[in-house]
């Protein structure tokens, strides 16, 4: 009865010996191949905010977002807005806890050694609720800005203030980024629990070669961190008619 080869046997054979080999270039080629196509990637233009948007969620899904009704009203000591759980002051500024009126700090997250962040128009043109994992993550409002953040190339950048909550109340911290042709539905999951992520497009230190830079905030109860993406961000909003930009691929 024929017995059949060993595995020192097969080794031995040329044709094995040449096949193994073939085998062995060939996932190493392909593991190349792989590694080549994630490093490089490739340009990425955005015409207007849906394409920039789809851009920088890329396929990490959309936080969900249910439209909260504003209200404003005045009284004894000026007007407001409220905002499901939230109370805007329209005169002096902030944000406070509708219920018990305790104001919130307002952290403004921008390039270190960058110019002010724009006053803001403190009637949010959109307010959300936020949810993650089917429970109350936070609040999401949008702002445009006063004066001249009305007109013009100036209408594409946006005020996005997140309010994460504490329980079923906010927390004490509002936290505000100024982006380009940034809304709340930029936001999507985090890499953990409780996590979102808001990628943004923003003004560059005064230093930097590059007016602009792409940043990926990470939001929790705990509060922001912001990691600066090391694509360059080319384009100039303030003067073209389309305001395209590309983001430039590593």
């Amino acid at each position: 009865m024929p017995t059949l080869p060993t595995a020192r046997s097969m080794a031995s054979s040329p044709r094995a010996a040449l096949a193994s080999s073939m085998t062995a270039w060939m996932g190493a080629a392909l593991a190349g191949a792989l590694f080549t196509a994630c490093a490089a990637q490739a340009d990425t233009v955005a015409r207007n905010a849906t394409e920039l948007r789809d851009a920088l969620r890329g396929n990490a899904p959309a936080a969900v977002l249910e439209p909260l009704k504003t209200e404003g009203w005045c009284g004894p000591q000026g007007c407001f807005v409220d905002a499901g759980e939230l109370r805007i002051d329209r005169d002096k500024g902030g944000f406070a806890r509708a219920e018990g009126g305790r104001r919130l700090q307002v952290v403004e997250h921008k390039a270190q050694g960058g110019d002010a962040l724009p006053d803001l128009d403190w009637t949010p043109t959109d307010a959300y609720r936020v949810m993650a994992g089917g429970q109350r993550w936070g609040t999401c409002l949008e702002f445009s800005h006063a004066g001249v953040g009305k007109s013009g190339t100036f209408q594409r950048w946006t005020s996005v203030v997140l309010v994460p909550f504490d329980g079923a109340a906010p927390g004490r911290t509002a936290h505000r980024f100024v982006g380009y042709w940034t809304g709340c539905d930029s936001l999507v999951s985090g890499p953990t629990a409780g996590t979102l992520s808001l990628r943004v497009v923003e003004r560059s230190e005064p230093k930097a070669h590059q007016p602009l830079r792409l940043v990926a905030y990470q939001c929790s109860a705990r509060g922001c961190e912001g990691q600066v993406d090391r694509r360059a961000v080319s384009g100039e909003p303030g003067n073209a008619q389309d305001g395209t930009l590309t983001i430039v691929g590593k």
